[in-house]
């Protein structure tokens, strides 16, 4: 997936600004030694499954598709599969598993065949990203998890910052937009704020950042959202 990114890159980035007869910068080492690295050695990989699927006039709200497609991967998105809405067509939901449906739901009108996709994550070295997910302040009411979604860019800012090293990458640069689903279910409309990021991201860790990759970020992913793509 391309994003066209209208950022400035950051200084770390650009040439090294050292007087002549000095070495390096410990970016541009780091860097180097990353990619030689990986010449000598098998390169981390995730393997997804792609698929796209249209749902007919009953089963197209998110909700509704989610419930599709837990019968068809038998456990909920964020544990079997993670999804989100195709902008450009009502109805139609990319989805990505570890393991590929045996057959697409029954409710489906169209599908795809599983694509596989081997993602390469290379320690060290910048990926292109993009992440739509609800994420906010968490508490407990009767025993029970909610969430209080973020509000502004500069939450969700301080968040990724702060949660990235843990999911096993390092946010370089960035654009926050807070945006909210929209969608009629039953007798009643659903509305949910959430943020959409996207920018450059280096990978930290290969190991922790597969869990994301497979299973998606934050609160509401069986409405389609926490889903976290990489592109090179």
């Amino acid at each position: 997936m391309a994003i066209d990114l209208p950022l400035r890159l950051p200084q770390h980035w650009l040439g090294s600004s050292a007087p002549k007869g000095k070495g390096p910068n410990n970016s541009l080492r780091a860097f180097v030694n990353s990619v030689m690295s990986y010449t000598k050695m098998d390169v981390p990989t995730v393997e997804l499954f792609e698929t796209a699927v249209t749902f007919d006039q009953k089963h197209r709200d998110p909700l509704s598709a989610h419930q599709c497609l837990s019968k068809t991967f038998g456990k909920k998105a964020g544990i079997s599969f993670v999804f989100r809405a195709d902008t450009a067509s009502e109805g139609r939901y990319w989805v990505y598993s570890a393991d590929p449906w045996l057959e697409p739901p029954a409710e489906a009108i169209s599908a795809l065949a599983p694509k596989r996709i081997v993602h390469q994550l290379c320690e060290g070295l910048p990926y292109r990203f993009a992440l739509e997910a609800c994420v906010g302040r968490e508490k407990l009411v009767a025993g029970e998890k909610e969430v209080e979604p973020f509000r502004t860019p500069q939450e969700v800012e301080s968040w990724i910052k702060a949660m990235g090293p843990k999911f096993g990458f390092k946010p370089d640069f960035f654009n926050v937009a807070i945006k909210e689903l929209q969608f009629p279910y039953g007798d009643r409309t659903v509305k949910l704020p959430y943020a959409s990021i996207e920018g450059v991201l280096q990978v930290t860790d290969a190991e922790l950042i597969k869990r994301p990759l497979l299973r998606g970020i934050g609160s509401y992913r069986r409405v389609g959202l926490g889903l976290l793509q990489l592109s090179n």
